[in-house]
């Protein structure tokens, strides 16, 4: 299921400059979402977290990995975690893209009308699995950008160190 959509940013806009512009950081920075349920791992209580990839700021609320260059063995085990845990937003990407084959290419269409395409095949895509029509494509959203972000939040590097140790320890 796609649980929120920001759809109307240029397509070579950054996917974490578009999430610092999006409805979805204000309502996280307002404390209006990821509250809970929380989950007891080890000795802390983990609120729900979203992943990103490393070009993401780490923060108590957006995972990323450890550097790619990292040779601690639990740094390396907590990025393969991580990673098999974010294939399936990658997953719900290509059957999006699949289902929707007109999010494929080039929309020469108004903005305004292009971003009621987009939000359109979510709406409908979630329409789709409520229905049970499940999708079986592997396309990948192609998205290679490299924008670096700083990283600035001790607390999120506190929380996947915690994390990295506990799946070490498991």
């Amino acid at each position: 299921m796609i649980l929120d959509v920001a759809a109307g940013f240029p397509g070579s806009m950054h996917d974490s400059r578009v999430l610092r512009n999006s409805s979805l950081y204000r309502r996280i920075a307002n404390n209006e979402l990821l509250l809970g349920p929380t989950v007891r791992v080890g000795r802390r209580e983990i609120r729900p977290v979203l992943l990103g990839d490393s070009a993401y700021p780490l923060s108590t609320w957006l995972l990323k990995p450890y550097h790619e260059g990292t040779n601690d063995p639990e740094e390396i085990n907590f990025n393969k975690e991580l990673s098999r845990a974010r294939v399936s937003v990658e997953c719900a990407f290509g059957i999006l893209k699949g289902r929707w084959r007109i999010l494929q290419k080039r929309l020469d269409s108004d903005i305004a009308f292009t971003n009621q395409i987009i939000i359109a095949c979510c709406v409908l895509h979630n329409f789709c699995i409520e229905a049970g029509d499940l999708w079986d494509d592997d396309d990948d959203d192609g998205n290679d950008d490299d924008f670096p972000l700083r990283d600035g939040n001790a607390d999120g590097a506190d929380l996947r160190d915690f994390l990295k140790d506990y799946l070490w320890n498991l």
